[in-house]
């Protein structure tokens, strides 16, 4: 299945990859919004990257009502500590 693909991808050693993983996933919207796409998201979060990280939250803003979640809020509550500037 695409998703579990994409799901997968978000872990890939390439920066890029994680990246376009994210952003897919999150223009699927609310298709993807399963438990396991939000928790690869969340992971995704605490990228290494930046620009990974961006992606990672803005997709699951994508994903709908299902990612309203006590686990998602509480990511992105870290998610504003970050210590780089560009995240806040």
């Amino acid at each position: 299945e695409v998703i579990a693909a994409l799901i997968n991808v978000t872990r890939d050693e390439e920066f890029l990859f994680r990246l376009k993983a994210c952003e897919v996933l999150g223009n699927l919207g609310k298709k993807a919004a399963t438990n396991d796409v939000i928790s690869a998201l969340i992971n995704a979060m605490c990228d290494e990257n930046y620009d990974v990280r961006r992606n990672a939250c803005e997709a699951l803003g994508n994903l709908g009502e299902q990612a309203a979640t006590n686990e998602v809020s509480a990511a992105l509550i870290n998610a504003r500590r970050d210590e780089d500037y560009h995240d806040r």
